[in-house]
């Protein structure tokens, strides 16, 4: 009965966001329904509030859903507020209030548990007279969050949205549990019911960043004068501002520091005995470095309290040095150094490193390298020495003194703002090219190159974002775009192993931003703070209680990056590795698709991060599969094929409606998704074009859509979540195009791939968010489309009877060997069905393991369906099988991933595992070395086992080298391999070892 009892309670935990009304802290497992929801309904994220009244209705969404001042009340009605957070973390969210008169009202904080900090904010709105994009709206638009102390009298006008921010912030030392506090508007009490999970939050910064911030604007506009105490304050406090959002700014040690203008030095320097000295205290580097980089105790600064800074962790990264100007070609460095003038000639194109100046120049870098070194602080220094080069001249620049610098301090971290570049790291003036730190804006970011770059050259790589940075990309950093865009940042670096952030103008004011928001095209471009006077004229030191006016922006960003700490977490406080699985990756999947798809769904996301969370504290084992909101009714009619043309609706073909080969075709052009018409496009619409062609008689391939300057695309179709068949055909009649790109939910329909005339592919494709996603286009390529065909699977035709009778035929070359292999194998009827699905982990462990039968007689009944190992994502009794005969292992942390797609590395370990089961092992032959063009893809644990694969043909390589460990096997590519080794295996089983010569 207990244990009933507690599965029950785990039920209620699962179903119920918050399920329980305690006003204490509570260490035990059992929650209570709170009497409020009687239903015990799961919380919908947007509604109206039971404890509206008939003078003023309460309403809440999610903090990345942006409420405006017209926006409709929700429908749905719930009781209170439900928050989740870890323990030493931030989190948000919105009140909102629609009186039906205009209302005086007063804020007020009830029972607030001790533990819990409570900062309020109103939501201010900026009138935007120019959208970015199609995703943002003219008119006023919510984003500036101007702090207002709790007890606030505020003024609601009748019919309009006014709206709250509360920024809730536990302590580190809290107690796990639940708790209860109540908002009082009026007199009226809403529950605000708190867990704190049973982790904290990391002090450390994982993710790395640079963000421009100008100190002295900051100091200005809060009415800051002289350079005393209140200067002292403000410079700490705006620090631990950023600290507190994980961003680091790019002047972390101001207003002291190590370099100045060129990189020259800002604190003493003897070039002849090449030591450096600090006697400039505050004002110099290594107090700073001591108090912001170390957070250090405070020992020498009067003006501030003796407590560390951020208890006692500092920022993760500083830039030591740093350019001039934004020219990549030209010297950077001092004008003149230790006594000497620089000339044209001790640049790159002289290559002269024994000149006068470069001789103390260098020297100096090296020296300076070791004062990092000997003051524990070069792990954390970088020099950011060029800007964004764009010719070959740039390209050489930088390749000559990045191979300079490495020379003389080969430690000291190099960055650039450039994507990884072979014009750069293979530059055929100067070869072998280090840049330790790529800085990447986020259009231009290659994973292939950067993660190649990283695995086998020790370099990393950052994005940044532009005021170019349009849809399909996310842009957290665009004022008018919905917010759930900058909760995708945390889950985006991870997924692309991406270390760093960083952005050029956070607070640019020079002009008020209140009122003009837009430079270069790009609402929000040069800030995401706001000065705290709306004239943008400094206000009365004091005035903001010394609280800054952040934005809706900023505090989702820092919300995305804590999300980041909960995957670092999940992956046992492991950063994620390049062509390294890792258990928090399968969950970033469902929010990351690819580079230009996510879930842009609140809930979605908000529930996952939930899971996520009580799976750290170890309220749940497994983390459970959440369905999508369904924003259109065609995501709930199941069993519908549907055929779109890709064409202008307004023009040819006019056949209404337009029927080809006995199926009806939507007529779909260049429109943004729309939610009332369940589809629509991403992207830049400013150069989208339509042809048809009218000498061409099948009127699908001759409707044409494409971008004019090759820009990426993105296009969401509602369907309901299920397997389907989906054929996407591209092309242009006569002519040849060399790098068509379409993606489907993940899938390579075409990739970089010429054409010449028309290509027609079709693959089977899982929904799982309600939504098929289609990823289109390389940056200035063309891909030319012209339809699409989204046929369901149904599960009578999914499953195979026999071979013989086939839904989805196999290959021509794969044929005849999965015939045979049917006579010889008794396998499941699935197996012979969907031959180009990818085989999962799951299915490749019970293939294994039949095949293990074959080979050595054994019977089902003898096996045992169990393991030392129990998976909390599976107890299916043929992985338990695989596990018990140490054929397969899982993911570490309890994960097995059943429903993961196989790789080929993975394979290679698996099938070696199975036939040492089966008494055959293998020797190496070490008389050939076996080397792959792509070894630096394969993993340590799995490179003799891909090696003895190769030797003895049970995987191919794709003929130039490479065997493409991280790739997928397909279902018929995996019974290939079956059928291979139990040809072989009569052979290989006649000696207990057998030798790969």
């Amino acid at each position: 009965m207990r244990f009933i009892a507690l599965f029950l309670t785990l039920l209620i935990f699962i179903n119920t966001p918050l399920a329980f009304t305690v006003t204490t802290s509570t260490t035990t497992t059992s929650i209570e329904t709170p009497t409020q929801n009687i239903s015990g309904s799961e919380n919908p994220g947007r509604y109206r509030l039971s404890e509206s009244t008939s003078d003023c209705t309460f309403w809440t969404d999610y903090p990345s859903e942006k409420v405006f001042k017209d926006e409709t009340v929700p429908k749905s009605t719930y009781s209170g507020i439900d928050l989740y957070l870890a323990k030493d973390e931030f989190e948000p969210f919105q009140l909102v209030f629609n009186p039906t008169k205009a209302l005086n009202i007063q804020v007020e904080l009830k029972d607030k548990p001790q533990g819990i900090d409570v900062d309020l904010y109103k939501v201010e709105y900026v009138n935007l007279k120019q959208t970015t994009d199609n995703l943002g709206q003219v008119g006023l638009y919510p984003d500036p969050l101007y702090p207002i102390a709790i007890n606030a009298n505020l003024t609601a006008k009748a019919g309009e949205n006014t709206t709250l921010w509360f920024s809730l912030k536990s302590s580190a030392n809290i107690n796990a549990g639940d708790y209860t506090m109540f908002v009082s508007i009026n007199g009226m009490d809403i529950p605000v019911r708190i867990h704190v999970f049973d982790f904290a939050i990391p002090s450390e910064l994982h993710v790395k960043s640079q963000i421009n911030v100008s100190a002295n604007s900051i100091l200005e506009k809060y009415g800051v004068s002289g350079t005393s105490e209140n200067y002292w304050k403000y410079v700490d406090s705006f620090k631990q501002f950023m600290i507190d959002h994980r961003l680091t700014p790019k002047s972390v040690l101001w207003s002291g520091g190590l370099t100045s203008n060129g990189g020259s030095p800002y604190i003493d320097y003897d070039s002849t005995t090449g030591a450096f000295s600090d006697p400039h205290g505050i004002w110099g580097f290594e107090y700073p470095a001591d108090r912001y980089l170390k957070g250090a105790l405070n020992t020498a600064n009067r003006f501030l309290n003796a407590n560390a800074f951020n208890e006692g962790t500092g920022f993760p990264s500083f830039m030591a040095m740093t350019f001039r100007n934004n020219d990549a070609s030209a010297d950077q460095r001092p004008d003149t150094f230790q006594g000497i003038t620089r000339k044209s000639s001790d640049w790159y194109l002289n290559d002269n490193l024994k000149s006068a100046y470069n001789q103390k120049w260098f020297s100096y870098v090296r020296d300076l390298e070791a004062y990092l070194k000997k003051t524990g602080y070069l792990d954390k220094a970088y020099y950011y020495f060029a800007n964004e080069p764009q010719d070959q001249a740039d390209y050489d620049a930088v390749s000559w003194y990045a191979q300079a610098l490495k020379k003389y301090a080969p430690n000291l971290r190099l960055m650039v703002s450039e994507e990884p570049k072979p014009e750069i790291f293979n530059n055929t003036q100067y070869p072998n090219v280090k840049i330790d730190q790529w800085l990447a804006v986020l259009g231009k970011y290659d994973p292939e190159i950067s993660w190649d770059r990283e695995a086998n050259y020790g370099e990393n790589t950052w994005v940044y974002f532009l005021h170019g940075t349009k849809p399909p990309y996310f842009n957290p950093i665009t004022l008018d775009h919905p917010g759930i865009e900058s909760k995708l940042t945390g889950w985006f670096l991870w997924k692309y192993r991406i270390k760093g952030i960083a952005h050029y103008a956070f607070n640019d004011w020079q002009k008020n931003v209140w009122i003009d928001t837009m430079t270069s095209n790009h609402n929000g471009d040069n800030f995401m703070l706001y000065p705290p006077g709306k004239d943008n004229k400094p206000i009365e030191y004091g005035s903001t209680d010394h609280r800054y006016v952040s934005s809706i922006r900023f505090e989702l960003m820092r919300d995305s990056l804590e999300d980041y700490e909960y995957l670092y977490l999940l992956n046992n406080k492991n950063q994620p590795q390049v062509y390294q699985e890792n258990p928090a990756d399968s969950q970033v999947d469902k929010i990351i698709y690819g580079l230009t798809s996510y879930n842009r769904d609140s809930h979605y996301m908000y529930t996952l991060r939930k899971y996520i969370g009580m799976t750290l504290s170890g309220n749940l084992k497994v983390i459970p599969d959440i369905q999508s909101s369904i924003t259109h009714e065609r995501a709930e009619t199941t069993g519908q094929a549907y055929y779109i043309n890709f064409q202008d609706p307004s023009a040819s073909p006019t056949d209404t409606p337009l029927v080809v080969a006995g199926k009806t075709y939507l007529k779909i052009g260049w429109n943004p998704y729309d939610e009332t018409l369940g589809y629509g496009w991403y992207g830049d619409m400013a150069h989208v074009m339509y042809r048809y062609l009218s000498d061409v008689k099948d009127p699908l391939k001759a409707s044409i859509l494409y971008d004019n300057w090759g820009r990426e695309k993105t296009f969401e179709f509602d369907l309901p979540n299920g397997d389907y068949e989906v054929t996407v055909s591209c092309g242009w009649q006569d002519r040849t195009y060399a790098h068509n790109k379409i993606f489907i939910e993940g899938h390579a329909f075409m990739d970089d791939e010429s054409i010449k005339g028309y290509a027609e592919k079709t693959k089977l494709v899982t929904i799982k968010d309600n939504k098929l996603t289609l990823e289109m286009g390389i940056f200035d390529e063309y891909t030319m489309l012209n339809y699409l065909n989204i046929e369901p699977v149904s599960e009578s035709t999914s499953s195979i009877v026999s071979p013989d009778i086939q839904s989805s035929k196999p290959s021509t070359w794969a044929v005849e060997g999965i015939q045979l292999l049917s006579k010889a194998l008794v396998l499941p009827d699935f197996y012979y069905a969907d031959y180009q699905a990818n085989m999962t982990r799951r299915d490749y462990s019970e293939l294994m393991v039949r095949t293990y039968m074959t080979l050595t007689d054994a019977p089902e009944a003898i096996l045992k369906a169990s393991s030392s190992t129990t998976f909390n994502d599976t107890a299916d009794p043929w992985v338990l099988r695989a596990h018990a005969l140490s054929i397969i292992g899982g993911y570490g942390n309890g994960q097995f991933g059943p429903e993961n797609p196989i790789t080929r590395e993975q394979i290679a370990v698996v099938t070696i595992n199975m036939l040492k089961a089966a008494g055959i092992t293998f020797e190496k032959n070490n008389s050939e070395h076996v080397f792959f063009t792509d070894q630096h893809q394969i993993a340590p644990w799995a490179l003799n086992a891909l090696e003895l694969a190769y030797e003895n043909h049970m995987i191919n390589g794709d003929g130039n080298g490479a065997v493409m460990p991280k790739s997928n096997l397909t279902r018929e590519q995996a019974l290939l391999i079956t059928h291979n080794l139990l040809i072989h295996a009569k052979n290989w089983s006649s000696s207990s070892t057998f030798n790969s010569n």
